[in-house]
């Protein structure tokens, strides 16, 4: 992950996020899913529930990262890329843009036996070049998603509740989203450290140009005089958002 720039700094990172771990190349991050084996729709069903696609491999770059991250696994992999004529080049990746001769990375065994190979996996046995194969066929799969984009901030502002120990607030980003960030973390703290006030934040709406926070008081169970409180917060998207 990155924070938001108006320049791209292309980098190699991993990223992990409990069990799964995000490789990064450029702008794009990969997962490779050594788990359980499916067929080719259920590896895009799986991709998408990572808010994903199944790998689009259009690079000789992207290529020999992603094998090296596989590190020489006995395994088969899918990628996003299927069979739409029999033309040697009759694949599409699946942002719909058709596969070109310069981006083909298919080995010998190209054949579309008995014409239903019509999706595309790494083949090991092959050092990991293309194959086309049935798309009921059962492999690993490779995942990949926009690199997360991080913008952060923070403000003052007095705030008060007479009766319970939260309050409700709506926080204005002070910049304007085309798209919702997927999350956004929020702390809070007081400006004025020598009062005991402690709290919760808790997001509960997340709009593109508004996130809305439930702020409890946690230190004891009560509501609290007005005062000038800091919160900071991080908003996380996977996609290129556009700032107005």
């Amino acid at each position: 992950m990155k924070l938001f720039a108006f320049c791209c700094i292309l980098s190699c990172l991993s990223v992990a996020v409990g069990q799964i771990t995000w490789h990064q190349l450029g702008t794009s991050e990969y997962y490779i899913h050594d788990g359980t084996k499916v067929n080719y729709q259920a590896a895009v069903s799986a991709c998408a529930l990572l808010n994903a696609t199944l790998a689009r491999v259009k690079t000789t770059q992207v290529q020999q990262f992603l094998v090296q991250k596989i590190n020489n696994t006995t395994a088969n992999y899918y990628i996003g890329l299927d069979r739409i004529n029999p033309t040697p080049t009759g694949f599409q990746w699946n942002d719909g843009t058709n596969l070109t001769a310069d981006e083909s990375q298919f080995g010998v065994t190209l054949d579309n036996s008995g014409g239903n190979e019509n999706c595309v996996h790494l083949r090991h046995e092959s050092q990991y070049k293309w194959n086309d194969i049935s798309c009921g066929t059962t492999m690993k799969y490779i995942c990949e998603r926009h690199a997360d984009i991080i913008v952060n901030g923070s403000f003052a502002k007095v705030v008060s509740s007479t009766y319970n120990s939260y309050t409700i607030l709506d926080v204005m980003y002070k910049m304007c989203f085309d798209a919702a960030p997927y999350k956004v973390e929020a702390s809070a703290r007081m400006l004025d450290e020598s009062l005991p006030y402690r709290f919760n934040v808790i997001t509960t709406v997340v709009q593109p140009h508004f996130f809305r926070i439930k702020l409890e008081r946690v230190d004891i169970y009560s509501g609290w005089s007005p005062s000038e409180i800091k919160i900071s917060w991080k908003a996380y998207f996977n996609t290129a958002v556009q700032i107005y």
